[in-house]
């Protein structure tokens, strides 16, 4: 079995747990599960915050859907509703009463090696191969996988998991934190000096600084500094196979997509949200609060709450004109050769 599974939760529970409002239902109606709207049986809870799926809403079976108020009448008559204004928050918290984190197993495994001079909590699991190195700190509640290398005098909070075949080194890590396997941490960052001798490595003497509640994907490269430190603040979430340069200061509770890359020194403010493969140049600044579309490329500073598009980035609504004419000039040409 993949996961640990509560066997049944009541409406009641689930109401109290994701705060939502009951309408329409028995609250100690016994729930056994979550599922999508559209694969949903009886005994199953679903959620609706998508337009798209409108018509998966109006046939489902679960037995119960979480919805926002004003979507509430458009939900077959005989299903339960949770209300609440955040239909998606309020899932994720059912979906997590149902499949709880397993506990920590407290103990290290007989082939991973810890140096005498790291400082690893008792309450913490070491796992298979896994290699600690002198000076390590290692917090209460601490998971770290198989064959993963934590270097030379790293710290890492309580809470915090990195999974299997990670590499973390001249970093400090925060509490809360989850680092998917792959990834690597403080390797050196990209940089060389022009000169008659050809290229000359420039040392990097910074670290790495990674808030808390942080996620961090799988095979994502994060660079530490070449004077002063990358820094990830708290609550940032980063997906699979990212790029973050050198000296690049991220702030809190950014959202930074699969495939994006960002140069030496970038700086991105809070709460700041990169599509996939969005591509940042070196000692820009990205403004609070700001989107940027997927595969679009940023040159410039961008001002806070700006939504971009397109490479060079322009705003959306400038990217979406000119892709419409674009589109018209190409049907048109091609009426013209036939």
């Amino acid at each position: 079995m993949y996961f640990k599974k509560t066997p049944s939760i009541k409406l009641s529970e689930l109401a109290n747990i994701s705060k939502s409002e009951l309408k329409n239902c028995d609250s100690d109606i016994e729930i056994t599960n979550v599922a999508t709207l559209a694969n949903a049986s009886s005994g199953q809870i679903s959620f609706f915050n998508n337009p798209k799926y409108l018509d998966s809403l109006i046939s489902t079976n679960a037995s119960a859907c979480i919805v926002d108020e004003a979507q509430a009448e458009k939900a077959p008559k005989n299903v339960a509703l949770l209300i609440n204004k955040n239909p998606y928050a309020a899932y994720a918290k059912v979906v997590s009463a149902f499949y709880p984190d397993e506990e920590i197993e407290n103990r290290i495994e007989p082939s991973a090696h810890v140096h005498p001079t790291a400082n690893v909590s008792t309450n913490c699991y070491i796992g298979h191969n896994a290699v600690i190195d002198a000076g390590v700190m290692i917090e209460d509640g601490c998971y770290i996988g198989a064959s993963s290398f934590i270097g030379r005098d790293v710290k890492i909070g309580k809470q915090t998991k990195i999974m299997p075949n990670s590499t973390i080194v001249y970093a400090r890590i925060g509490k809360n934190c989850l680092i998917y396997s792959g990834v690597r941490i403080g390797q050196d960052g990209f940089g060389f000096a022009p000169s008659d001798m050809g290229l000359l490595k420039v040392k990097q003497i910074g670290l790495v600084i990674i808030g808390d509640n942080v996620e961090i994907g799988a095979n994502t490269t994060i660079d530490r500094g070449a004077i002063e430190d990358t820094v990830i603040g708290n609550g940032t979430k980063i997906d699979n196979q990212v790029q973050i340069g050198h000296n690049c200061v991220i702030g809190n509770h950014c959202v930074i997509c699969g495939q994006v890359g960002l140069a030496g020194s970038s700086k991105i403010d809070d709460m700041v949200m990169l599509g996939g493969q969005v591509g940042v140049a070196g000692h820009l600044t990205i403004g609070a609060g700001s989107k940027i579309a997927a595969q679009s490329g940023i040159i410039s500073d961008v001002e806070p709450k700006s939504i971009l598009g397109g490479s060079p980035a322009i705003p959306i609504r400038d990217w979406h004109k000119a892709t419409a004419v674009l589109k018209s000039m190409l049907k048109k040409k091609k009426s013209e050769i036939k």
